[in-house]
């Protein structure tokens, strides 16, 4: 059997055993969508029940006739605009000659302006879906269950509400451990590692070969999110975050909050994170994974396209499952992104919709920058998610956050990238004690 017919196969057979689909981080990239950027969606919408699609709204299959006049586009994807994207609505407008224009609005301070035009009723037809409370989805946008994919996707419960859907994420990530394979042979590394130890030791050949071992773009912070991943596994499941109402002292040293950021903390502390860990931009970053200068990073498979965009062949990254411990067993992260959403006040939905449908389904986004369709039975040929998976890893599939989390979290205005800032900088138990005493003060007053 063929590579990508195994690869394929092994997937979907995971995402059918994992119950339960289903984060804020407005990076500029393809991907990058975070436990955060869906922190205010709760876990309280239902699914879409199976039949409801003709009825859920909206008027996108009804007929190719109704798909005519412009609609306008916001993306987050800015570095994309001028390029792909506007390929991607050359090829709409060709199947649907009724279109005369999609203009493309790329905003760099995305979340932001939207916000603002959330609060103006100004939406424009397609967007990226910002964090929405989940009952608060109807007021801005419209249902996309007549879409037909309801019962076909990835992370639905994200952006569901009373049984009607109102976001598709745009893409699904595999987070794991991206290297450069060229810097490895330079320090004399014949294979990547496989257990917690291995990692270290690779690391300090790393660094004994003048290469910084583990990239994080510090300073942006957001970059940093993928490493609660390994906290996760060491729990055993994705509930970790919302099971923290279960105490009042969540952050524990022994925890599994301690021990998954205790992994980068140690590298920081043995120096094997950049020099000056607060001025590693995500910009820079990128170039000197490409260019061997740094060797590693945890982060999702989305990298690889801009890898390639900064000169690094396809065939010289590698990609694995991060050794979190020596137990020689591994997991896996699956996680959302932004959400594609039709505006309830959009005067074109049957155009809007169908822009949608086309994005997710022919537009050839997926195979231009190497990233997951969130569409189950969408095949995928990329030889680094074959060598990840060869690992045979468990995989887990991120979920939304509860209205309880969510609440203390707001009140206690935690920042979960400034969190893992900290840990990683400062003595943990101090980190932790301080975050405990927060968190313990807002449960009560909030009575959660």
């Amino acid at each position: 059997m063929k590579k990508t017919a195994s690869y394929v196969l092994l997937l979907t057979l995971i995402m059918a055993l994992l119950a339960g689909c289903g984060s804020n981080a407005n990076n500029g990239s393809t991907g990058g969508n975070t436990a955060a950027n869906n922190a205010g969606n709760t876990a309280e919408g239902d699914n879409a029940a199976p039949g409801d699609d003709a009825a859920a709204g909206g008027n996108a299959a009804s007929g190719d006739e109704e798909i005519k006049g412009e609609i306008t586009w916001a993306t987050h994807r800015t570095e994309l605009v001028d390029t792909d994207l506007k390929k991607y609505v050359e090829k709409f407008k060709e199947k649907y000659p009724g279109i005369t224009d999609v203009k493309i609005e790329g905003l760099k301070d995305y979340e932001q302006t939207i916000r603002v035009r959330m609060a103006a009723n100004e939406l424009p037809d397609v967007l990226s879906l910002v964090e929405t409370k989940q009952e608060d989805l109807p007021k801005f946008y419209e249902p996309l269950d007549d879409l037909g994919l309801t019962d076909n996707i990835y992370f639905k419960d994200f952006s569901s509400y009373e049984g009607k859907l109102y976001g598709i994420s745009q893409q699904v990530a595999i987070n794991g451990l991206v290297y450069n394979k060229n810097a490895f042979e330079k320090a004399g590394i014949t294979e990547p590692p496989k257990t917690l130890d291995e990692l270290m030791a690779d690391s300090e050949k790393l660094k004994a070969a003048g290469i910084v071992p583990m990239a994080t773009a510090f300073k942006d912070a957001w970059t940093l999110q993928y490493w609660t991943d390994p906290a996760e596994f060491i729990y055993g499941s994705t509930k970790l975050r919302n099971d923290k109402l279960k105490s009042d002292a969540p952050f524990t040293v022994d925890g599994a909050y301690g021990q998954g950021l205790g992994i980068l903390k140690q590298m920081n502390d043995k120096g094997y994170l950049e020099k000056d860990v607060y001025s590693a931009s995500w910009d820079q970053t990128q170039k000197d994974l490409a260019t061997g200068k740094t060797a590693m990073m945890y982060i999702g498979n989305w990298l690889f396209s801009s890898l390639i965009t900064n000169g690094l062949p396809l065939e010289d990254i590698g990609f694995v499952p991060l050794p979190y411990d020596n137990s020689g067993t591994y997991k896996g992260m699956m996680r959302n992104d932004w959400a594609y959403a039709v505006s309830k006040n959009s005067k074109n939905k049957a155009a809007a919709k169908a822009f949608v449908k086309f994005m997710l389904e022919e537009s050839g986004d997926y195979a231009d920058h190497m990233i997951i369709s969130p569409i189950k039975d969408k095949q995928q040929d990329l030889p680094q998610i074959t060598q990840f998976m060869s690992y045979n890893p468990t995989m887990m599939e991120a979920e939304p956050v509860s209205a309880d989390v969510t609440a203390i979290e707001q009140k206690t205005q935690f920042d979960p990238f400034k969190f893992i800032q900290e840990v990683v900088v400062k003595d943990m138990k101090e980190v932790f004690d301080g975050y405990n005493k927060k968190w313990a003060a807002a449960k009560a007053a909030l009575n959660k």
